[in-house]
């Protein structure tokens, strides 16, 4: 088992796990706490087995276990769930002492951290991410949000106490699942780990999850131990993502599928804006991936204006990543006629 530690100054403000088979282990999960009592354990409903299993564990350990079910993928991340949320906390007599675990995907693991950072102004929060996207991405960092007329525009900053990766659990994903994931682990590379990169040119799909989450892991945490606010370095790890949430709120494809093709987009404004040579190769490879290049059918009018809420925007532009080279991302802000233009590149015109 590897540990992955995320820092704020000279302190631990995360732990992530990574191990074969550790998803269901409740002492794993909780580290150890004086006064924890109740655990309420959230999910949905692709991974129930996992998180009854992970709640088993818990009551066998001596804590007072309750579950939810969460709706699926991005229905969950609604206030009118949150609230549900937390009335139920309130009906089992939660405490600041106690803990939340969700187990599930990225928009699990988003609104699972968001209630756990907001209820009684903080309690323990673990995530045990099921979706590999969940394992690099959403389940790490201490992103969370829900959405409000537009795609995470209501959020805090807070660490989990812990991650579980579970290589094992996501090495038996389906592989439409496995797919998505890939695009934000191989976001890792683009931004910040060439080898990374060529990890996945030479394997593919292959790619040996035990290599690629680690690897996936250590750049998010190193850039978010240096950046916890998304003061600086930290929006390079929104490479991908100004475009492609847009396109993501606006057809409601999968998160990974907008990643990729928002990347895809901004390698055509890397073209002109920072002399990037290697957009092809990028558009190839997510290809080969089995990831989209090009958006579904959709008005470039609703587009602009998803574009327009974007939290990264401001009066002059929208502020995008875009790489120089494999390894070497630039902050850039873009107007619009530049922006229209990567649009036009992933089809969207």
């Amino acid at each position: 088992m590897e540990r992955i530690w995320i820092t704020r100054g000279d302190d631990t403000a995360s732990e992530v796990l990574i191990g074969d088979g550790i998803s269901t282990s409740a002492e794993l999960a909780m580290a150890p706490r004086p006064g924890r009592v109740r655990v309420a354990v959230l999910t949905q409903p692709g991974p129930q087995r996992t998180a009854d299993a992970l709640a088993g564990g818990l009551r066998a350990a001596g804590y007072v276990v309750a579950q939810r079910t969460l709706p699926d993928r991005e229905d969950a991340k609604a206030l009118a769930v949150v609230e549900g949320v937390y009335l139920w906390l309130n009906s089992l007599g939660m405490t600041r002492q106690d803990s939340i675990v969700t187990v599930g995907g990225g928009a699990a693991t988003d609104v699972g951290g968001f209630i756990g950072a907001t209820y009684l102004r903080g309690i323990e929060s673990v995530l045990v991410p099921t979706t590999l996207l969940g394992a690099v991405d959403a389940a790490i960092g201490g992103k969370t949000a829900v959405n409000v007329g537009g795609k995470n525009l209501a959020g805090v900053f807070s660490h989990p106490a812990r991650v579980l990766v579970d290589t094992g659990l996501l090495a038996a994903l389906p592989a439409g699942l496995l797919i998505e994931g890939t695009a934000e682990a191989v976001k890792a590379g683009f931004i910040a780990d060439p080898e990374l990169v060529a990890l996945y040119q030479a394997d593919g799909l292959r790619a040996a999850l035990s290599e690629v989450v680690p690897r996936a892991v250590r750049v998010k945490a190193e850039v978010v131990s240096a950046d916890f606010t998304e003061q600086g370095r930290r929006a390079i790890l929104n490479y991908g993502h100004t475009i492609g949430l847009a396109i993501e709120y606006v057809t409601r494809i999968p998160h990974g599928h907008a990643v990729a093709i928002g990347m895809v987009a901004a390698g055509a404004v890397a073209e002109e804006l920072t002399g990037f040579t290697s957009a092809e190769a990028q558009r190839q490879l997510l290809a080969e991936l089995g990831l989209p290049v090009t958006a579904p059918k959709a008005d470039p009018a609703a587009v602009e204006a998803a574009l327009l809420l974007d939290k990264k925007r401001d009066s002059t532009g929208v502020r995008m990543v875009l790489l120089e080279a494999f390894g070497k991302p630039t902050l850039a802000t873009v107007d619009m006629t530049t922006v229209r233009a990567g649009l036009r590149a992933v089809g969207v015109r």
